[in-house]
C-alpha cells in the first residue's frame, strides 16, 4: 500500500471560507449567547439581594415543575463571587414563570 501513490482531491478555496465563516459565526453566537445570560442573572440575582457580583459561571438551565402545585419554573444552577463579602458562592436560582418572582438556595462560602 506505500508502494501506491494515492491521489488527494483538495477542498475548493471557496468550501475552506464558507467552513471558516460558518465556525466564527458559531462562536460570536456562542459567546453573545453566554453574554447576554449572564447580564440577565446579573440583574436577576440584583433582586434577590446580590447588587455586586462578578464572573458568573451558570452550569445549567431547566424547566421545573412542582408536583404539589403544578407552577412551572425555570431552575438555573450558578455560581458567582460577591464583591461586598468577596465570598464565593454556588447554588440555584428559581424563577416562577406565574408572578415572576425568584426564590434562591445559594451557598456562599
Amino acid at each position: 500500500m506505500s508502494s501506491e501513490n494515492i491521489e488527494v482531491r483538495r477542498l475548493p478555496k471557496k468550501t475552506i471560507y464558507i467552513i471558516a465563516v460558518l465556525v466564527v459565526l458559531g462562536i460570536l453566537a456562542s459567546l453573545t449567547i453566554s453574554l447576554s445570560q449572564q447580564a440577565k442573572m446579573s440583574e436577576t440575582l440584583k433582586t434577590v439581594g446580590f447588587p455586586n457580583v462578578k464572573s458568573i459561571t451558570i452550569y445549567n438551565t431547566s424547566p421545573v415543575e412542582d408536583e404539589q402545585t403544578k407552577i412551572r419554573g425555570e431552575l438555573t444552577k450558578l455560581k458567582f463571587k460577591d464583591l461586598n463579602t468577596g465570598k464565593e458562592c454556588f447554588g440555584f436560582v428559581l424563577k416562577n414563570k406565574k408572578t415572576g418572582e425568584y426564590t434562591k438556595d445559594l451557598d456562599c462560602k
